[in-house]
């Protein structure tokens, strides 16, 4: 039956195929069926949906191949945007905070086993600003601005069990990827939280995330245009 929660495979073909369209209004068949769509596939069981999603973020290689950048771009919008809310739904104290912390932090597989092989054209341009010119790389470049993310890091007092993770995160695309995408991303975020921080005057998690920055400028193959991102990263200044 169509009401029936859907399987993970029809889950991940909606959000890398279908989502965009409904949650856009720009359905292809009509109206009518975007909606229920949506209806199926927004309204999962918060438990199953933190377990999909944990499923995809651990291993995304697949993605690469089995579907465009720009297919890629439109998923990134809807997994981690206010169109579906996931990042704030798997927060739900229904969910076990164990299962949440898991799904958190498994975004820095995507980071890594995805992410940084599509941005960058496919990695094959990793030290351009194409996140001002490529959909999948400019994608990317917003997950801390989308929806709840950077909350994990940004207010611990909310959920202090997703503070580790969601600083896992941050490292781990700043200092394991390789392309400026993935790492001005990183940037992005921390950028936000030390501002928010510093205006909170809070002192335990901004200078961890400082050291991170400090640690990625000591690396030579930082072009220019990122050294200086950073620095306003550094220093919670960035848009």
């Amino acid at each position: 039956m169509e009401s029936q929660s859907p399987t993970f495979e029809e889950w991940r073909y909606y959000c890398f195929t279908q989502a965009w369209d409904d949650f856009s209004g720009n359905d292809a068949d009509s109206w009518e069926v975007g909606i229920v769509r949506q209806e199926r596939f927004l309204n999962l069981e918060v438990s199953l949906l933190a377990t999909y999603m944990t499923r995809l973020f651990e291993s995304p290689n697949s993605v690469v191949e089995e579907f465009t950048d720009n297919q890629i771009a439109k998923a990134t919008w809807f997994l981690f945007g206010t169109g579906s809310e996931y990042i704030k739904t798997v927060r739900d104290s229904q969910i076990p905070v164990d299962l949440q912390s898991g799904c958190i932090r498994s975004i820095a597989t995507m980071y890594t086993n995805l992410f940084d092989r599509v941005c960058g054209n496919r990695g094959s341009d990793p030290d351009s600003q194409l996140y001002l010119k490529h959909i999948i790389d400019g994608a990317v470049y917003m997950i801390w601005d989308m929806d709840n993310l950077a909350g994990t890091v940004m207010f611990p007092d909310k959920a202090p069990h997703l503070v580790e993770p969601g600083v896992h995160i941050l490292e781990t695309a700043l200092l394991k990827c390789r392309t400026s995408a993935c790492r001005i991303s990183a940037l992005h975020g921390i950028g936000h939280i030390v501002s928010v921080h510093r205006a909170k005057k809070r002192r335990d998690i901004a200078p961890q995330l400082q050291s991170f920055i400090e640690k990625f400028l000591e690396r030579d193959d930082v072009p220019s245009w990122l050294r200086e991102y950073a620095d306003c990263a550094y220093h919670g200044s960035v848009q």
